[in-house]
This record gives C-alpha cells, structure tokens and sequence, in this order.
C-alpha cells in the first residue's frame, strides 16, 4: 500500500486553512475541518486513483490528480510507493493559475 507524503507547501496550505477557519469560527471547528480534509486524504492510501486527473478533467499535461475534500481540493501525484500530496487549496481559489499560470477567473473574484 501507498503512503500519504505531504510536501512543504502542502503543509503550509493546510495550516492556512486552520488558521483561518480559527479565526472565523473557533478552535473546535477548524480542528473538525481538518480532520475531515485529512480523512478524505487518508482515503488515498487505498485508492489512490480515486481523484479526477488535471489532464482528464482539464487538458493541461499533468500528473496531479485532485480529489475534493471538505471544501477543498487537495492536489496529489503518485509516486512509486507514495502518494504526494502537492497543494491543498480552498474551491474557490483559482487553482488552475495558482498551480500552472492559467488565469481562469478575474481579479475581483480571487
């Protein structure tokens, strides 16, 4: 079976997403959040080809798959005996220009 490896940046996408919920709603929510972004992403381990392909979905050439978790998508690539998690990034962000410079939404909505 494969293992979740989440990279820095990932690890810094979901510590944002903490933060923020924190701040909005409180500790007991933002730890329930996570928890549930981290299940789904646990979930991997045994199917890691659950999530959609960039490539599939949106024609750009890629290896990411995502999956949408918790109002999340969460950006991964297999790797041998891993699973790497790339990005975790809120739905309503621009992920198509955050993570191949493909500007898809206008300024006044980011």
């Amino acid at each position: 079976m494969k293992h979740i490896v989440f990279s820095p940046q990932a690890l810094i996408d979901v510590e944002e997403i903490k933060d923020y919920i924190q701040s909005q709603f409180g500790e007991k929510a933002a730890t329930k959040n996570i928890a549930l972004i981290i299940h789904d992403i646990k979930l991997l381990e045994q199917f890691p080809m659950s999530g959609s392909g960039i490539w599939e979905r949106y024609g750009i050439e890629s290896d990411y798959r995502y999956i949408y978790a918790n109002k999340n998508y969460v950006f991964y690539r297999i790797e041998d005996d891993q699973i790497k998690i790339i990005r975790v990034l809120d739905a309503r962000r621009d992920f198509l220009n955050i993570l191949f410079g493909i500007k898809t939404q206008t300024d006044d909505l980011e």
